[in-house]
């Protein structure tokens, strides 16, 4: 995983972040866009909430146009513009890391907001994440404001809109639906997807055969996406340990701004909201309990030894992948989802690795870790491999960082995880085939 900005800012960089204007302002927006989306119970409170945040992405990215304006003329040593925006900070304006650090505010505040649209796109697809996986195999399209061909994709949702009452989910108002342009909801319940061309004498090829066949696998529920990925929706039941996460989250928010617990076999959370603990502790003071209550709950599951232990934080998630579900929809208070987008509270999931390898041979899989598990794992290599003998042979592949990080900050229920696993070792696949699995009846626990 590349190093995000919270791994490479120090505490003081951390503090102006969290506490600049802007960022506090969108976390009360945060709060309010979740409550309105979980609220929304027709075609037209989505239109209008999808309006709404669009605007917001849009002045966010015009924002971040003009400090990168900046930027560069003071790269060329040149003064700053005379509409220069005025810095939420009282940083020396012509010095260029205080741009810098204004950038990287507006970049979070970006993701975040599209975090709120993946929100959006998950709950029109009905929580589907073979869908999802599907729809996000593609570059993405980058900033809306100033792209040529916002004008004809607005006038596509509106004139649906005004002529059909038809939701069109615009796609580049989301981090994670990259194929296509649009999703036009028609009123019998179908989603096309659709390419926006200004002129169509320039239309690509290529754009429209990955449209075609990510469409036609998705119609079929089966098939190989042009990525080479095949979605695969098993029969195994999606279930969590996230009631636990819930909890802790709830206690760390409400009492101390620190609380930790075991939520399942293995596997234990330690949560904290930097605004409870302001009041309580100093900077040190904070650090020093949170390490001592993940040291406290790593004893109880037996993860302790700190050359065999995983733990992995939430924190500068909102935005950055596009298969796990947007903090948005996971099952807790508005408030504390939007206080995990922004970072004001963050979570660590501890699991005993002897756990998971425990679990996947009670599902008839042999695995074994392939990297030493002390914190300086690397994610572009393989982590645990699996295997699966099956009369005389032996059907195996490799797990990355990735899956395992889904297997816990989604809290996976353990068992249920190892039987997935089973389920894609058992040869049904052609050679050279990648299988992506999928839970089935996930709206259960997002909806």
């Amino acid at each position: 995983m590349r190093a995000t900005l919270m791994d490479r800012a120090d505490g003081d960089q951390i503090d102006l972040i969290l506490t600049h204007p802007a960022h506090q302002e969108t976390l009360r927006a945060l709060i309010d866009l979740i409550r309105t989306l979980r609220a929304c119970r027709s075609a037209e409170e989505l239109y209008h909430f999808q309006s709404r945040l669009r605007g917001m992405v849009l002045d966010t990215e015009q924002r971040r146009s003009a400090i990168g304006r900046q930027i560069k003329r003071l790269d060329r040593h040149r003064n700053l513009t005379a509409d220069a925006p005025e810095l939420g900070t009282a940083l020396d304006r012509t010095d260029r890391e205080s741009w810098v650090l204004e950038g990287d505010v507006y970049e979070r505040i970006w993701r975040q907001l599209k975090s709120i649209a993946d929100a959006l796109a998950w709950r029109v697809f009905g929580y589907q994440r073979n869908i999802i996986v599907a729809l996000s195999r593609a570059d993405a399209p980058g900033p809306m404001y100033g792209k040529t061909g916002l004008a004809a994709e607005l006038e596509i949702i509106e004139t649906a809109w005004r002529e059909s009452q038809e939701f069109v989910l615009h796609h580049d108002l989301t981090n994670v639906i990259r194929v296509g342009d649009v999703t036009v909801l028609d009123r019998d319940g179908w989603a096309w997807l659709r390419e926006i061309k200004t002129n169509q004498r320039y239309r690509v090829p290529a754009q429209e055969r990955l449209l075609a066949d990510t469409s036609q696998v998705l119609a079929d529920e089966t098939g190989t996406l042009p990525s080479g990925y095949a979605p695969v929706r098993t029969t195994i039941d999606y279930r969590t340990d996230l009631a636990g996460l819930r909890d802790i989250l709830a206690l760390a928010h409400a009492r101390t701004g620190i609380a930790g617990g075991v939520v399942s076999s293995g596997r234990a959370v330690v949560a904290a909201s930097q605004f409870t603990a302001a009041g309580r502790y100093t900077a040190e003071e904070f650090g020093t309990r949170f390490n001592a209550e993940l040291a406290r709950v790593r004893r109880r599951i037996g993860a302790d030894n700190p050359g065999h232990t995983l733990t992995l934080l939430s924190i500068d998630q909102a935005g950055r992948t596009l298969v796990r579900p947007p903090w948005a929809i996971y099952p807790i208070e508005a408030e504390v989802a939007a206080s995990l987008i922004a970072d004001g509270m963050f979570f660590a999931v501890c699991m005993n690795p002897n756990k998971i390898t425990d679990s996947l041979a009670k599902a008839g899989v042999e695995a074994s870790w392939l990297q030493r598990l002390d914190g300086t794992e690397d994610p572009s290599k393989p982590l645990l491999n699996v295997a699966v003998r099956s009369g005389n042979r032996l059907w195996s592949t490799s797990l990355n960082f990735a899956a395992i990080a889904e297997l816990m900050l989604e809290l996976i229920d353990l068992r249920t995880w190892s039987q997935q696993v089973a389920a894609m070792l058992s040869g049904e696949f052609a050679a050279g085939t990648r299988p992506w699995p999928c839970f089935a009846r996930e709206a259960r626990v997002w909806a």
